[in-house]
């Protein structure tokens, strides 16, 4: 998981947290405040508490004038820094990324017989349009923020972060163990090698497509566990030979 995504899912639910916990201490201040105190019931006490925010007094001295000027004070600066601090939240998108990413780990986790993408490149981009169009269950790993930015622009569900993290926490979050195939399609062959034995460790049974940039690592990645290995600059040779025979 990237450090963004991380201070994500961290800080939005912490400050909202602390937003409700002193919305609702202010609140039942006033409420418990004015039933000690003028022995109002807890209806009575709550709109007396309201009517204090906006400046309507009914004390005329004593310990409830003065919780009603603390109130009116103390209370709507609190709730407008409340109010300004969720603005705050909104405006700059970490709320709208929360509920995002945070729905996209809880259908990660239901997923099953799903594909991994590994890498949001031109390979990795065009696979996965051909799995939208063919309504195939897939989740991208693109650790370039740019690019998650872009792909999730065309609707691809996408995981930013390093596949080849030695936590193995971003093949973790892609539900790797539920997986029926993962598709590494970054230009790094010693990556894919590694990322082939992290996620055969992991689950055994997963079918991995891997591309290699030399063709002497294809007997390696299909050691490694790669049930099929595509050189590129092979792949196309053959297919121009084929055209011209």
């Amino acid at each position: 998981m990237s450090k963004k995504t991380s201070n994500v899912l961290e800080e939005v639910p912490k400050k909202i947290k602390i937003f409700v916990s002193l919305f609702i201490f202010i609140i039942a201040l006033g409420v418990i405040g004015f039933i000690c105190i003028e022995g109002l019931t807890v209806k009575q006490a709550f709109i007396e508490t309201a009517e204090s925010f906006a400046f309507i007094f009914h004390a005329e001295a004593g310990l409830g004038r003065a919780l009603e000027i603390f109130l009116s004070l103390f209370g709507v600066f609190l709730l407008w820094w409340i109010f300004w601090g969720f603005f705050d939240i909104v405006s700059e998108g970490s709320l709208s990324e929360y509920l995002k990413t945070s729905g996209l780990f809880s259908r990660l986790g239901k997923m099953k017989d799903h594909y991994i993408i590994a890498g949001g490149g031109r390979v990795g981009e065009e696979m996965a349009q051909s799995f939208s169009k063919s309504k195939k269950p897939f989740i991208m790993i693109e650790k370039d923020e740019e690019k998650v930015s872009k792909l999730k622009k065309k609707g691809f569900a996408v995981l930013h972060g390093d596949v080849e993290e030695p936590d193995e926490e971003v093949l973790k979050q892609a539900n790797v163990k539920d997986a029926k195939a993962i598709i590494l399609a970054m230009p790094e062959t010693e990556k894919n090698l590694l990322v082939t034995l992290m996620a055969k460790e992991i689950n055994p049974n997963i079918d991995v497509y891997a591309r290699a940039d030399n063709a002497a690592f294809v007997s390696k990645l299909k050691k490694a566990g790669a049930k099929t290995v595509i050189v590129p600059e092979v792949a196309a040779a053959e297919k121009l030979l084929k055209e011209i025979t």
